[in-house]
């Protein structure tokens, strides 16, 4: 994202109450998530995602509409994803497609046009792999956020929403050397269904190639942020506990959620899934005018 409009927010965030001149708070908070990604359809590229943990927080100010009602306004860092482990469909196009540009002109231009067909036949092999799917986003929240408890220092309240993202990065860690194979099964690979002609050439003039389709590929980690959609939109909320230091600081304690409505791949023939995530969150906020 462009650091200007990334100021510009942070900006937004911190003058909102000297805009409005109610009573206001800035913030910040911090935690982990648990996120996955949610699977739709029968893809075999998508689906088999289970919930990881990583962390999140931000910056916020609250601007109080009366007693009861507050209005929230943050800019977050929220990380997404899931991870699958065991035998899963992987892309048969991006693999090879990965291999021609890392070999670059290495590989002869008769190798790399046999191979990208062979994609087309071929869209989907299967690897016995660990592998974490890893979203990074700027997220805006914008919260309306009421009372439900309010006595002496302690307050219990409900908040919830809509939300802005904007993807930061996007990477697929794979970890582990498996065989490439065509089916969940593993009873035969990808270098059994290549002709001997085809086999002999492999191994006389891409030997690195030839090594990965026979004995196996050592996954790692790819950059997948051109395959993801640039923007989501969705609904956040938590419910929360507040403790008051004094009359201008509080501390809190945040549980809640966030769940993206938009589809994350670009392409849908990569598979059809949303990003969601349990957060809890940790807190400290003071007035700046009241």
């Amino acid at each position: 994202m462009n650091r200007k409009i990334l100021i510009m927010l942070i900006i937004g965030v911190l003058s909102t109450g000297w805009v409005y001149g109610q009573s206001v708070r800035l913030g910040a908070r911090g935690g982990f998530a648990v996120p996955n990604i949610i699977a739709s359809g029968d893809n075999v590229l998508s689906k088999g995602y289970k919930s990881r943990f990583a962390g999140g927080g931000g910056i916020f100010t609250e601007l109080d509409i009366n007693k009861q009602f507050t209005v929230r306004f943050g800019v977050e860092y929220s990380s997404q994803g899931g991870k699958r482990d065991g035998v899963q469909g992987m892309s048969t196009n991006q693999m090879f497609t990965d291999m021609i540009s890392r070999m670059g002109t290495n590989i002869p231009a008769t190798v790399a046009e046999n191979l990208l067909p062979m994609a087309e036949l071929l869209p989907i092999f299967y690897a016995d792999v660990k592998n974490t799917a890893k979203f990074e986003y700027l997220m805006i929240p914008l919260s309306l956020q009421t009372n439900l408890l309010h006595a002496d220092k302690w307050k219990l309240y409900v908040n919830a929403g809509p939300f802005f993202s904007f993807l930061l990065s996007a990477e697929q860690i794979s970890k582990g050397k498996t065989k490439l194979y065509i089916s969940a099964d593993k009873t035969t690979t990808i270098y059994d269904l290549i002709p001997a002609a085809m086999r002999q050439q492999l191994e006389s003039d891409v030997p690195e190639i030839a090594e990965v389709l026979k004995n196996g590929a050592e996954f790692g980690t790819s950059t997948i942020t051109g395959e993801i959609r640039p923007l989501n939109i969705g609904v956040q909320g938590n419910i929360g506990a507040s403790y008051f230091l004094g009359k201008n600081h509080n501390i809190f304690l945040e549980t809640g959620g966030n769940y993206g409505f938009l589809r994350l791949q670009k392409d849908s023939k990569n598979g059809t899934n949303r990003i969601g995530a349990f957060t809890i969150m940790f807190g400290y906020a003071f007035s700046i005018i009241n």
